[in-house]
C-alpha cells in the first residue's frame, strides 16, 4: 500500500515540476527585474542630461526597470510602494527630504559634493550607523588622487594650503592623514564666505600651492576672481575641481564628466549588492576621471610638467598600486 502511494505521489510531482520550469523559461526576465526610482528636478538641465545618460546605461540591462519622480512630488506615498527596490536621487536640494522620509531601502545620492551633503547629513563621511542604506556618490575627487597630481606637477610643492568651511572640513581630515604618510604638508585654513576675502592674501602668501575643495561657500562666482588674482600675484598656483575653474585660471585638476559619473553609478546599480561596504563609509568618490590643465597659467608661473594624458596615465598607475 505504501509503495503504491509513493508511486502515485511521484507521478503527480513530475508534471508539476515540468510546469514550474516551463514557467521560469517562458516568462521574460523582466518579471524578476530590479525596480529603480530616479528622483530629479525637471527644471535642471544638468540633472535632466544626467538622467538621460544614466537611463541609457541602465536600459541596456534586461533586469532593470526605471521610474522617474520629479523632486516636487516627493512624499512618503510616492516613495513607499513595495515595488521600489532602490532609489537614485539626482537632486542635491532634495537630500534632506529623502532622509527625513526614513525609507528602508538602498538609496544612492548622486551629483552632490561632500560639503553640500553635510548640510543634511552632518555625520558624513561615516554615517553607517544612522544611514546604513544611503550612499553618496560625491563629485569631490579622492584625496590621494589630488595629492598625487600635486606631486607630479612639482615635488617642490610641500606646503599645500586647503581652505575649508565647517561643511567641507572632513575633506581636509582625509587629506591630512594621507599627507603625513606621503611626507607632504597640508595646512588648514578654516574660514567662512564672509571672512575669506580678508584671509586669502595671507593664505596665498604662505602656501606653495592651494588645493581647492568643492565648497561653494568658498569658491563661487563672486569670490573666484579675487582668489585667482591674489594667488597669481603671489605666484601660487591653484588646483581646481571643475573644467570652468581650471579654464578661469587654476593650473590643473582632476575632473569627472557626466558620462564618467553615470557609468560608475550604473555599474554600482547593476551589481546591486547591499552588502558592499566602502572604505570611506557612506562616500563613493569618482572612479573615472580626466586631467585638465591650464598651460597658459603654467607657462606664466614657469612650471613645466607632463601632458594631460601622461599625468592621467601616471595617476592611474599609482591608484593601481594602492
Amino acid at each position: 500500500m505504501r509503495i503504491l502511494a509513493n508511486m502515485l505521489l511521484n507521478s503527480l510531482r513530475r508534471p508539476l515540476t515540468r510546469i514550474f520550469f516551463a514557467i521560469i523559461l517562458l516568462c521574460p526576465f523582466s518579471t524578476f527585474a530590479l525596480n529603480i526610482s530616479l528622483i530629479y528636478n525637471p527644471e535642471s538641465s544638468y540633472q535632466t542630461s544626467f538622467l538621460h545618460a544614466l537611463s541609457e546605461h541602465l536600459t541596456n540591462s534586461d533586469n532593470i526597470q526605471l521610474k522617474t519622480i520629479p523632486s516636487t512630488e516627493l512624499s512618503s506615498v510616492s516613495l513607499s510602494p513595495p515595488s521600489i527596490d532602490a532609489l537614485v536621487n539626482l537632486d542635491g536640494n532634495s537630500i534632506g527630504k529623502v532622509l527625513t522620509l526614513g525609507l528602508q531601502r538602498p538609496t544612492f545620492h548622486a551629483m552632490t559634493t561632500l560639503a553640500n551633503a553635510r548640510r543634511y547629513a552632518a555625520c558624513l563621511p561615516n554615517c553607517l550607523n544612522s544611514l546604513a542604506q544611503h550612499r553618496f556618490f560625491v563629485l569631490d575627487q579622492p584625496a590621494a588622487r589630488q595629492l598625487d597630481l600635486i606631486q607630479l606637477i612639482s615635488p617642490a610643492f610641500n606646503n599645500i594650503g586647503v581652505i575649508v568651511t565647517d561643511y567641507s572640513l572632513p575633506h581636509f581630515t582625509g587629506l591630512k592623514k594621507l599627507a603625513v604618510i606621503r611626507q607632504q604638508t597640508v595646512i588648514q585654513h578654516l574660514t567662512s564666505s564672509a571672512s575669506l576675502r580678508y584671509k586669502i592674501n595671507d593664505i596665498a602668501k604662505t602656501s606653495d600651492i592651494i588645493l581647492a575643495v568643492a565648497d561653494t561657500r568658498i569658491y563661487n562666482a563672486s569670490s573666484l576672481p579675487q582668489i585667482l588674482l591674489t594667488s597669481y600675484r603671489h605666484k601660487t598656483p591653484v588646483i581646481g575641481f571643475s573644467k570652468g575653474f581650471i579654464k578661469a585660471g587654476a593650473i590643473a585638476g582632476t575632473v569627472s564628466n557626466l558620462q564618467q559619473l553615470t557609468q560608475q553609478l550604473s555599474e554600482r546599480l547593476l551589481v546591486h549588492d547591499s552588502a558592499i561596504e566602502y572604505e570611506d563609509g557612506n562616500l563613493v568618490y569618482p572612479k573615472y576621471f580626466d586631467v585638465l590643465t591650464n598651460r597658459h597659467v603654467a607657462k606664466s608661473l614657469n612650471l613645466h610638467f607632463p601632458s594631460d594624458d601622461e599625468l592621467k596615465k601616471q595617476l592611474l598607475s599609482h591608484e593601481g598600486l594602492q
